[in-house]
């Protein structure tokens, strides 16, 4: 693993935090400025699961090696370390439980401060498998002045229809309610299709997968509404032998992006 641990303090969750960043290869020898992939975890997860379990650094130096990825600074932050997985939001429950600042706001303040970043939305994309994979795609669409790409591995693309209400209670309040409506991918989706700043969406998921459906689902609304995007189903199940392997999907989607005008 060549990704470095960084602390930092995040004032929408008033605690340290820590990331895993991975630099370009010679980033100390210039004085170039780099696109940002943030890579975000899934449920009962942590910052150091890509690094380890996803081979994160080490896929993203063999596609730049072979020149299929431009080289980018990958950032692998925790969701918050709050409960079983925070889902990447601000929480209906809760004034320190704001998840989503923490993430758009101290997260990415923090990497454009501190590394030579390009910071437009068009040169940072996120990436996540299952809770991250939701909280990725929700991310860039609330947020497309932010992020101008989004993938999901294997993501939860209806979290109030396959989680509990007791689970889902805290993070969105009543699932029917305006404020967890403000978190559901078909409703946010439908808001960004028509937009300038509409955010290039990706999407896989494993054939054998218990998140399948909620893919099958998503792609049907996008393709209904008229949304662009690209998804892909492959052979496999939930796990990291999934996800490892397919992180080059997702990467190969973002080099793409990072070529196109804004």
């Amino acid at each position: 693993m060549d990704a470095k641990p960084y602390l930092f303090y995040s004032c929408a969750l008033n605690r340290r935090q820590v990331c895993y960043v991975h630099l370009p290869q010679g980033y100390e020898e210039t004085d170039e400025r780099y696109p940002v992939v943030y890579l975000l975890h899934g449920r009962n997860g942590m910052e150091l699961d890509w690094p380890v379990n996803g081979h994160a650094g080490e896929t993203v130096a063999a596609m730049v090696r072979d020149g299929e990825l431009r080289d980018v600074i990958l950032v692998m932050p925790n969701d918050g370390g709050y409960g079983r997985g925070t889902f990447y939001a601000n929480w209906y429950e809760g004034n320190e439980c704001k998840f989503e600042d923490y993430m758009v706001y101290d997260l990415v303040g923090f990497i454009d401060g501190t590394f030579r970043t390009i910071a437009s939305r068009t040169a940072r994309a996120i990436a996540g498998d299952s809770m991250g994979g939701y909280g990725s795609i929700m991310l860039a669409l609330r947020h497309p002045d932010m992020f101008g790409a989004a993938a999901s591995l294997s993501g939860n693309m209806q979290v109030m229809e396959t989680l509990q209400p007791y689970e889902t209670a805290p993070m969105f309040g009543p699932p029917n309610g305006p404020y967890a409506r403000q978190y559901e991918l078909s409703v946010l989706s439908q808001q960004r299709v028509h937009s300038p700043e509409r955010p290039a969406i990706y999407f896989d998921c494993g054939a054998d997968d218990f998140l399948f459906h909620t893919n099958l689902f998503f792609e049907k609304h996008l393709l209904d509404i008229g949304y662009p995007h690209t998804f892909n189903r492959f052979p496999g199940d939930h796990d990291w032998a999934y996800w490892a392997e397919h992180l080059r999907d997702a990467l190969a989607f973002f080099h793409i992006h990072f070529g196109q005008p804004d």
